[in-house]
């Protein structure tokens, strides 16, 4: 599926910080420049609406698979129940070393897959243990509570808009 990329123009020119050159492509056909925020453990921010509208930021760890992003939390919390009921997301990544290259992407959340889900839930486990790999280089996650109920869930991405900004 398609997505828009609008290039955001760089201090310096006629028209800065306005969008520039705009394509229709895939997450997988995205610059070199800009894929590589998704692929280098850059933790992004994900914006979310509360049920009283206000947005909701956090910082996530992510992947994408050439189609989707992928997000992944915990059944229950604030992040997962707005997730279900408001499925649009925000979601921010900036380069730690260079505030002036950065992307943001507008999406929906397309697939949730809950962990216990006997089908597929092998998934969202085999997913927060390769966000754990890239993030912090353990696998499996180490940080995980299952006796404490804990239930890990995976959110799939499509992304609809992509404003890209800067280069490495």
């Amino acid at each position: 599926m398609s997505v828009k990329i609008e290039e955001v123009i760089t201090p310096g020119q006629p028209k800065a910080f306005t969008v520039g050159a705009s394509k229709q492509s895939t997450l997988a056909d995205l610059d070199p420049a800009y894929k590589s925020l998704l692929e280098t453990g850059v933790t992004a921010t994900l914006a979310t609406m509360n049920a009283n509208g206000e947005p909701q930021l956090t910082p996530v760890w992510l992947n994408h698979d050439g189609e989707f992003i992928n997000l992944n939390s915990v059944r229950g919390r604030l992040k997962d129940r707005n997730l279900r009921a408001r499925p649009n997301v925000t979601i921010m990544l900036m380069n730690s070393k260079n505030p002036y290259h950065w992307m943001t992407v507008w999406g929906t959340v397309e697939q949730i897959v809950d962990e216990d889900n006997p089908e597929n839930g092998q998934q969202a486990t085999d997913s927060i243990d390769d966000l754990s790999e890239l993030y912090i280089n353990q696998r499996p996650y180490p940080f995980r509570k299952p006796g404490d109920g804990e239930v890990r869930v995976l959110y799939k991405v499509r992304p609809t808009r992509i404003q890209t900004f800067g280069q490495p």
